[in-house]
């Protein structure tokens, strides 16, 4: 059965749209079509000691969207992207924080510093790779808001 137009996915979703990827603010209006219908979203985070923290966004236990943090060495927000996905990113912002497509992006963050991750760079992502919907100025607007969050997190001290 095929549902065409935009309402039909919000008659069938029973789960409220998060307004935050485990705890990092996310805009809720642009990651919402993005999310399928069904009856339950969970988000699941994890970490790791090398400055890896990822959130895994699901609706009835299918991954939908996951959202990441991680500290590298510095280097182009390209480089970044090639290093999380086989697909290049087809946009990206004349500053180069930003790169993004229809269902992923990667951003670059300014003014932040982690004396436990010195002489490193904290980069973002967005990406839903479990969704159907493809918006690339969405993406962008998904990340330059997450990205702004991490910046303002307990990630940069």
């Amino acid at each position: 059965m095929i549902i065409s137009g935009c309402s039909g996915d919000q008659e069938k979703r029973e789960y409220t749209v998060p307004d935050s990827a485990c705890g990092t603010s996310i805009n809720a209006k642009a990651l919402s079509p993005f999310l399928p219908s069904g009856e339950k979203l969970t988000s699941k985070a994890t970490s790791n000691p090398q400055g890896v923290a990822k959130c895994s966004i699901s609706v009835d236990g299918k991954l939908i969207v996951q959202t990441s943090q991680e500290w590298w060495n510095d280097m182009s927000i390209l480089q970044f992207a090639r290093g999380m996905t086989l697909d290049d990113p087809n946009h990206q912002t004349d500053d180069g924080k930003y790169a993004f497509s229809g269902y992923q992006a990667f951003g670059k963050a300014a003014n932040c510093q982690n004396s436990k991750y010195k002489e490193q760079v904290l980069f973002t992502a967005v990406q839903a790779p479990g969704s159907k919907h493809r918006d690339a100025a969405a993406m962008k607007q998904l990340i330059a808001g997450f990205t702004k969050a991490a910046e303002s997190s307990t990630q940069c001290n």
